[in-house]
């Protein structure tokens, strides 16, 4: 699995691979972002699977793409774990203790639920910046890798794959640039670019991943986070290296973002 995530990071552009500090709150979206409170549903509930608002009908999708190389999500109770330990264990560590009981999501809806589940674990842990530290606490250097953490990299992207590859996508490479996850959903046909036709108007689901201020060739972003649910105006999102109600510290927290400013595109689950 190591060979596999060193191999996807390779499509990162090396420009973009040199990306080490958080734009996002200097950005016009932060400035749209709801500073509030928001508890993310544990599952996702129906009206948020096909990220659709009420009254709308969404798609019946039941299989799980092959290319996701889905595996037994990151169960609640390893959450609690990893959030009591001094020195919790790097995702892909944690990924490995996963029981081999333990299924595998078998349908769409479950994998999305789980992305909810995990992510909401996180912001309700909470995963906070050290005072005075910007990018670094044991439990966001847990998140990503030995490296990423030395160089404090801005781990928005962190955040977001490592909730994909928790919820059971073992395709979706442990990247810090947002660019890496823009790359890896080209490559396997999942980026819906709004700047384009075909996905103008595309409506993201629940846990899909959504890119914010990305250049014209997206081989570079500003910030990235988790779709909770969307409507016509407004997506409600999850996001890691983000502001929090508390000054100074920023971490996981929620945001309410406006569909026509600063979003550049989405990485479609389905």
């Amino acid at each position: 699995m190591a060979a596999l995530v060193a191999t996807a990071s390779l499509a990162v552009p090396a420009g973009a691979a040199q990306h080490r500090l958080a734009i996002e709150p200097s950005s016009p979206g932060f400035l749209q972002g709801s500073q509030t409170s928001f508890h993310i549903p544990r599952v996702a509930h129906k009206t948020d699977d096909g990220g659709t608002s009420p009254g709308d009908v969404p798609p019946v999708v039941t299989g799980v793409g092959a290319d996701l190389l889905v595996g037994p999500p990151v169960t609640s109770a390893m959450l609690l774990v990893q959030f009591a330990a001094r020195s919790p264990l790097q995702t892909e560590r944690l990924l490995g203790q996963i029981p081999i009981a333990t299924t595998a999501a078998n349908s769409l809806a479950a994998l999305r639920a789980n992305v909810l589940r995990i992510a909401n674990a996180y912001m309700g842990a909470p995963t906070l910046e050290d005072k005075h530290s910007s990018n670094r606490s044991k439990l966001i250097c847990a998140l990503g890798t030995t490296e990423s953490c030395k160089q404090r990299w801005a781990w928005c992207a962190i955040f977001a794959s490592s909730m994909w590859r928790m919820a059971g996508v073992r395709a979706m490479p442990l990247t810090p640039p947002v660019a890496g996850i823009v790359a890896w959903a080209k490559a396997h046909h999942r980026w819906r670019d709004i700047g384009t036709t075909a996905y103008k108007n595309f409506t993201p689901a629940a846990g899909d991943i959504v890119a914010y201020g990305c250049n014209r060739k997206r081989d570079f972003c500003d910030h990235t986070g988790l779709v909770v649910r969307s409507d016509a105006k407004n997506v409600r999102t999850v996001e890691g290296n983000t502001s929090t109600p508390i000054p100074g510290r920023d971490g996981v927290a929620t945001k309410l973002r406006p569909r026509h400013l600063w979003i550049s595109g989405y990485v479609s689950l389905a």
